[in-house]
């Protein structure tokens, strides 16, 4: 009972942050009132195409692992389905799922 206690009183107040209202000027009206700041002021930082590090590596290859051992759970699933086990279709499930997982995590990665 606790547990959700904690749970609700985390939900509402993450709730009332992400609604909170700045007291700073937005953006827009700072540059509806000067006039002046031209096109030219603002510089755009682009990122290179590949931006390797260790932690992209680290999840590429999880997510390798996870895709699959996601394949791999489903196809015995799939094979477990003829004899009628009852948690046959669990397996199919969650095996695609963890292949999901996988392909995103090597789209992000990769």
């Amino acid at each position: 009972m606790k547990f959700l206690a904690a749970f609700i009183l985390s939900l509402s107040l993450l709730a009332t942050s992400s609604f909170a209202v700045s007291l700073n000027a937005p953006l827009v009206l700072k540059m509806q009132e000067d006039r002046s700041m031209a096109a030219s002021d603002f510089t755009t930082e682009e990122t290179p195409e590949h931006d390797w590090g260790p932690i992209k590596f680290l999840v590429g290859v999880y997510s390798y692992c996870f895709l699959i051992f996601g394949i791999a759970w489903a196809g015995v699933g799939l094979s477990n389905i003829h004899d009628e086990d009852i948690n046959a279709g669990a397996m199919i499930g969650s095996g695609l799922g963890m292949a999901g997982l996988g392909a995103l995590g090597i789209w992000w990665a990769f």
